[in-house]
C-alpha cells in the first residue's frame, strides 16, 4: 500500500546541506501577466508557485536566461531554493481559500521536481510532501508539477490524489540530446510518467518545443512520430503542443554567454500575427502541429496548443478545450482571462467548435 503523507525521517539539516543556493523570497504565488487584451494569443494569467528558481538542466531555449535576475546571478540560474518556505505554505493555504476553482503550477520559473530532494535537505521534507497534503485535503483546486526531471521517488511515497497532476515536458530524442543538455532522455521521462500514472496520479504532457530538425538520418517526422507513439501508450489526460519560440532574439545571445547551443535559433524567422514572439515559419508550425495531432490518440487524449495565435489554432483545425495550465474543459474563470481570443475557438456558450 502507498505510504500516507508523512515527514521524512530526521530533522531539517539547514541550508548548508542543500546542493543549491538558499535565499529568502518576498512572494511565492504570482500570476502570469498574460497577453495584451487585444492580442490573438490564446493564453491566460495562470497561477504560478515559485517554490524554487532556475533549473539544473541547460536547455538552449530556456527563457530564464534572458531574465534580469539570472543574467546577473549565474549560479542561481542553475537552481535556487528558499529558506523562508513556511511563508510559502501560508501563501498556498490562503490561496486555497478562494471559492473560484483554480490550478496552481510549479514549473514555470523552475523545474517542478528537480528541487524535491533539496527541499528535504533544507526543511526535512521534500517539496512534494509539503504541497500535496494541502491539495489532497480539498476538492476545488488542483496543483500541477511541470518537469523534465525523473525525481519521483519522494512523490511515490504518497497516496495519489486527483487534485495533483504531474506533467512532463517531452521532446523527440534527437533535439533533446542536442538542445536539452543535462536533462534526462525523453524515454526516461516517459518511464517516470508511466510509473506515476500506474500509481494512480493524473498525468499530462507538454510536447514542447517541437523543432523542425533535419540532420542526416535524423528527421523531425521520424523523431516525433516515435515519441508520440510512446505518449499514446502513456495516455495522459492532456497533451499541450508547442513549437520553438523566443520573446526576443536576445535569447540567442544569452545562450551563447551561458555556453549553450545557439544553432537552433536560426529556425526562428518571423513574429506571430500578434507580435508576441519570434516563431518558426507559419506553414512549418501548422505542418508540425497537424502531424502531431493527427497521430495522437484523440479518443483518450485532449490536445491543445501552447501560447499560440488564434490563426494557428484555426489553420490546424483545433478547437479550444482547455490547455496545460488550466483545470480542464472550456470554462475559464474571469480572474485569469487577459484576452478573449480563446472564445473564437470554442463556438457558442456550450463550447461548440468552429469546425
Amino acid at each position: 500500500m502507498t505510504q500516507a503523507l508523512t515527514v521524512l525521517p530526521g530533522r531539517a539539516r539547514g541550508e548548508n546541506s542543500s546542493p543549491f543556493p538558499v535565499k529568502d523570497r518576498g512572494q511565492f504565488i504570482k500570476q502570469f501577466t498574460g497577453p495584451e487584451p487585444d492580442s490573438g494569443i490564446v493564453c491566460f494569467k495562470f497561477w504560478q508557485l515559485v517554490a524554487a528558481s532556475g533549473c539544473p538542466f541547460k536547455c538552449a531555449y530556456c527563457f530564464l536566461q534572458t531574465t534580469t535576475y539570472f543574467r546577473f546571478n549565474k549560479k542561481a540560474l542553475m537552481g535556487q531554493v528558499y529558506g523562508n518556505w513556511r511563508q510559502m505554505i501560508e501563501e498556498v493555504e490562503e490561496w486555497l481559500e478562494s471559492s473560484t476553482p483554480r490550478m496552481l503550477i510549479v514549473g514555470e520559473l523552475q523545474d517542478g521536481l528537480a528541487f524535491d530532494s533539496a527541499y528535504a535537505a533544507v526543511t526535512g521534507r521534500p517539496l512534494t510532501h509539503h504541497l500535496i497534503e494541502l491539495f489532497a485535503s480539498q476538492r476545488r483546486h488542483r496543483l500541477i508539477f511541470l518537469t523534465k526531471s525523473t525525481l519521483i521517488q519522494h512523490a511515490l511515497r504518497l497516496q495519489a490524489t486527483p487534485q495533483v497532476v504531474f506533467s512532463w515536458s517531452i521532446n523527440a530524442e534527437y533535439p533533446a540530446q542536442r538542445w536539452e543538455l543535462g536533462a534526462p532522455p525523453p524515454r526516461r521521462r516517459i518511464a517516470a510518467a508511466m510509473r506515476m500514472k500506474k500509481a494512480g496520479w493524473p498525468v499530462r504532457v507538454r510536447l514542447d518545443p517541437m523543432i523542425p530538425y533535419e540532420d542526416g538520418e535524423h528527421r523531425w517526422r521520424d523523431g516525433y512520430a516515435s515519441v508520440i507513439e510512446q505518449i499514446n501508450e502513456l495516455a495522459p489526460e492532456m497533451v499541450t503542443i508547442g513549437a520553438l519560440r523566443a520573446s526576443s532574439m536576445g535569447l540567442a545571445t544569452a545562450a551563447k554567454t551561458n555556453g549553450r547551443p545557439t544553432d537552433l535559433f536560426t529556425y526562428l524567422s518571423e513574429k506571430d500575427p500578434s507580435n508576441f514572439k519570434y516563431r518558426l515559419p507559419f506553414e512549418t508550425q501548422v505542418e508540425m502541429y497537424r502531424f502531431a495531432i493527427d497521430r495522437l490518440d484523440r479518443k483518450r487524449i485532449v490536445p491543445a496548443l501552447c501560447k499560440e495565435d488564434v490563426s494557428v489554432w484555426k489553420e490546424v483545425g483545433l478547437k479550444f478545450n482547455g490547455c496545460h495550465c488550466l483545470l480542464e474543459g472550456i470554462s475559464v474563470p474571469s480572474e485569469i482571462v487577459s484576452t478573449s481570443s480563446y472564445t473564437k475557438l470554442r463556438g457558442g456558450e456550450h463550447g461548440e467548435g468552429f469546425l
